[in-house]
């Protein structure tokens, strides 16, 4: 088995994948257990599928015996929601068994339920978190159940009083007006850190079956106005959230969400974008395809072969032909990560 790479190491390996397009480590890969859900966002159309594809725990095994050569040091269950799953755990022991650390991001709503068995397997978990009232948590995600997360986060903590427990806001029309107020509502949950990403509305993430069915997630312009107004509030009355880092983006990149919105109405360019997702992780699909990152296309699926040959072969030619600044899904991405010499993102 490999030498566990350190922070600077993994680092060095993106530069390198970057200069070369090749794979020497994928030090992230974002792995889906299930495609099914049991929430009904307006933001994603996972809560559709019917988990019938999802790969096999053979299929899995094989897979995570492929990752100490590639020198994989995070992986993220992500999904549909992965604690849906009945063999979840057996399938976190599975990826743990290779000296992996485990991430999860959830709903939420099986917090309550498995807090002993995900605090002995993840050492981190963030939850979607997009509305701060029952009402409006139910409107938007489909489940009055903001009072059931709001349980799960309280027994998950008092088991594990030392895991960090982030929260992430996907915020749109229904909702960015409340960018306080969600920040408030992090704090009132005991939560480590929250953070913000406008709504995806053009690509084929999230299980979407056609585009249509976010475009209502738009901002109208006087929205836009009144939004950038909201972002700038909220630098100001939540100043400190900014300097301790428990709003994880810096005043700048909030104020990119508005631009967003605006862009999608032609009123504006979209906000520049510096990322290399593409050459630093890989996407893992319930089904077994592999994505470059959440919103590109699929290169291939490791029911036909194994994730090495695929990263050798078609995430090479898919890397020497993307362009990230003319890249259409790229200008338009909502969720973008750029890992430079002092990222700490594998801690």
């Amino acid at each position: 088995m490999p030498i566990p790479f350190s922070t600077l190491a993994a680092n060095a390996a993106v530069k390198f994948n970057q200069a070369a397009h090749q794979t020497f480590a994928l030090p992230l890969l974002i792995f889906f257990p299930t495609a099914r859900c049991n929430s009904r966002c307006v933001s994603c159309d996972w809560w559709q599928a019917d988990g019938k594809s999802d790969l096999t725990l053979d299929e899995i095994r094989a897979l995570t015996a492929q990752l100490p050569e590639l020198r994989t040091r995070l992986v993220l269950f992500s999904g549909g929601e992965p604690l849906l799953r009945r063999e979840v755990f057996e399938i976190a022991d599975l990826f743990r068994a290779q000296g992996v650390t485990l991430h999860l991001l959830t709903s939420g709503l099986f917090l309550d339920k498995y807090p002993d068995s995900i605090a002995a397997r993840f050492e981190q978990v963030t939850i979607s978190l997009d509305a701060h009232t029952p009402t409006l948590y139910h409107s938007i995600r489909g489940v009055d159940a903001l009072a059931l997360v709001e349980r799960g986060v309280t027994r998950l903590r008092d088991c594990a009083p030392t895991l960090p427990i982030r929260a992430r806001s996907t915020l749109h029309r229904y909702n960015f007006g409340e960018l306080p107020r969600l920040i408030d509502k992090a704090h009132a949950m005991g939560l480590a850190q929250i953070s913000f990403l406008a709504a995806d509305v053009t690509s084929e993430a999230f299980g979407r079956r056609v585009e249509s069915s976010t475009r209502g997630l738009l901002l109208k312009e006087s929205e836009v106005k009144e939004f950038e107004q909201v972002v700038e509030e909220t630098i100001r009355t939540h100043a400190r959230d900014f300097e301790t880092r428990f709003v994880a983006e810096s005043p700048e990149k909030l104020r990119r969400l508005p631009r967003y919105y605006a862009a999608q109405l032609g009123l504006g360019p979209f906000p520049t974008i510096a990322c290399n997702a593409p050459w630093m992780s890989a996407v893992v699909e319930a089904d077994g395809a592999v994505r470059p990152c959440f919103f590109h296309h699929a290169v291939g699926n490791i029911r036909d072969k194994g994730l090495g040959e695929i990263l050798r072969m078609e995430m090479v030619e898919f890397r020497r032909g993307l362009h990230v600044a003319e890249n259409e899904t790229c200008r338009k991405c909502v969720c973008t990560m750029q890992v430079g010499w002092r990222s700490r993102v594998w801690q």
